[in-house]
């Protein structure tokens, strides 16, 4: 009997069972590493290609515009190519990205290595997700699940750790390498276990080229006037509103097209999804939750490295060490799930996490310790990730897996809403920072003046250190400006703390509206 059903090109070969489970860990291993190193390392490449901030935008936006096409067309891929050709492919595309971006030495060729980088590595995460459901529904498909989340969660938890190390003893180019690395293993063991190509009879979804033009220029105007929008937004509102407006109306153009098209295949069948209010539901927590891990990504490292003066490698190190607890909470709830498949408790710890970390966060001052502090709480943000995530996807998903293609779709609309909602969490995160920190700096300003007697102490007392090593016109100077430095990093701290502080209220409004949901045992 399993011989028979493996023998099927659409079914991957139950004797390899191992492999498939091995490559789809592989898959999500490559797709977090190189999404949370390149996050992670954004300040020094800015640095090392010689870059502002705003260019440096494109890429993230190119990235992610290019990936949601990609996306959208898996069904359509995997239907003429079969998986095996389909995964092999998006490998070797990934592949020579990452070798674009290794010998890279200007902007421009790590802005084309990356765009390449995003049409391959489109179909890891999806792709993985999907992939398991080509396993009978049972303990293999378990299995599956358990390299899908496994890969996820150590990506996301070893990405800053071995973003910081790479660049502080080797250099930033081995970032890829080790991608790269990852791609040789991931392709040996997607060759011996994927099926290939499936049956010509089969009915297969359908595509148009003006939709996907509609769709490629509204999700590069959309991410680009949210990207390069955090450092133009209050010198150039006006550029930015339109090009947003212009790119959010391609993409509801795209979707609206998508529900209307009565075709029997369509590219992505829309109307059923949307119909559903499960699927509706779960959307709208994955979309939250990748906006936090967007804003939240781009804020918790500005504010230890510019306002508490943490070392960017130390920084690293400690945050890969708390988002362990993203791999130890996907190991609890592996266990807890399938015994007590009752969603409510699950989505109450989430969020209790995350009103903790609000909170505690929200209390930071200049002597917060790294560890014994800080550390505990990365731990809390680990834990409402994974609890969040998972629960979501057990009960968005779990009425479409005996159906492969609104499976597949729901997959593919998930991974693009997420695409859009980290691009808008920094973006967010961007504009708040800049917004607060200006708020706070002039606050703070107002109160060094001439008249204040604690300013005066200070700059004296700091200015007598200095002129031990060098004459008192000088000194004054440079106690001048350690007293304008420590403005900037207090501003910073207190942006942080007002973000924090939003968090933990975030935390609360969603506590509340889970505890009094009904539907959800």
């Amino acid at each position: 009997m399993i011989r028979r059903i493996a023998q099927h090109r659409y079914v991957p070969d139950l004797s390899h069972e191992w492999l498939m489970v091995t490559t789809i860990f592989l898959l999500m291993i490559i797709n977090f590493l190189q999404v949370g190193m390149i996050a992670f390392a954004a300040s020094p490449l800015m640095g090392e290609l010689g870059v502002s901030p705003q260019e440096y935008s494109l890429t993230s936006a190119a990235y992610a515009a290019v990936a949601i096409v990609t996306i959208s067309k898996q069904r359509w891929l995997v239907e003429r190519m079969g998986w095996k050709r389909y995964i092999l492919t998006s490998i070797l595309i990934f592949f020579l990205g990452c070798s674009v971006c290794f010998s890279s030495r200007n902007f421009s060729q790590f802005l084309i290595g990356h765009i390449i980088m995003g049409i391959g590595g489109a179909a890891f995460m999806s792709g993985a997700r999907t992939m398991i459901t080509l396993f009978p529904a049972g303990p293999l498909r378990f299995k599956g699940l358990k390299g899908y989340v496994y890969g996820l969660t150590i990506g996301m938890a070893l990405s800053p750790f071995l973003s910081a190390c790479l660049f502080i003893y080797a250099s930033w180019n081995y970032l890829f390498l080790v991608l790269m690395g990852l791609c040789i293993l991931a392709a040996a063991s997607a060759s011996f276990c994927l099926p290939g190509i499936p049956p010509k009879e089969a009915l297969r979804s359908q595509s148009h080229p003006y939709f996907l033009m509609a769709l490629a220029t509204g999700s590069f105007l959309t991410l680009y006037a949210l990207d390069s929008g955090s450092y133009e937004f209050y010198s150039n509102t006006i550029l930015v509103s339109v090009i947003l407006l212009l790119g959010l109306t391609s993409i509801y153009y795209f979707f609206r097209s998508m529900i209307r098209h009565q075709h029997a295949a369509p590219l992505l069948s829309m109307k059923p999804l949307l119909d559903n209010k499960r699927f509706r539901s779960g959307i709208l927590v994955f979309f939250l939750c990748y906006l936090i891990m967007g804003s939240n990504s781009y804020f918790l490292p500005q504010v230890l490295e510019k306002g508490l003066g943490f070392g960017w490698g130390t920084v690293g190190t400690w945050y890969s060490l708390g988002l362990t607890s993203m791999v130890i909470g996907a190991w609890v709830q592996l266990k807890c799930l399938p015994k007590s498949p009752n969603g409510k408790k699950y989505f109450l710890i989430g969020f209790s996490c995350i009103c903790a970390y609000g909170y505690l966060m929200s209390r930071l001052s200049s002597s917060t310790d790294i560890q014994t502090y800080i550390l505990p709480c990365i731990v809390l943000y680990g834990v409402f990730g994974i609890f969040l995530q998972a629960t979501a996807a057990a009960k968005t998903f779990g009425e479409l897996e005996n159906n492969e293609v609104m499976f597949s779709h729901g997959q593919q609309f998930k991974n693009m809403i997420s695409q859009i909602g980290q691009s808008m969490g920094v973006a967010l995160a961007s504009i708040g920072l800049q917004w607060r920190t200006t708020v706070h700096y002039d606050l703070l300003n107002d109160r060094v003046t001439s008249h204040n007697p604690i300013y005066q102490k200070t700059l004296a007392q700091v200015a007598d250190q200095y002129a031990k090593h060098t004459d008192s016109a000088v000194a004054q100077k440079m106690a001048f400006s350690w007293i304008e430095s420590l403005l900037n990093e207090q501003s910073i701290l207190l942006a942080g703390i007002d973000y924090f502080t939003l968090l933990f209220f975030v935390g609360i409004i969603g506590f509340v509206i889970m505890l009094i949901q009904k539907r959800l045992n």
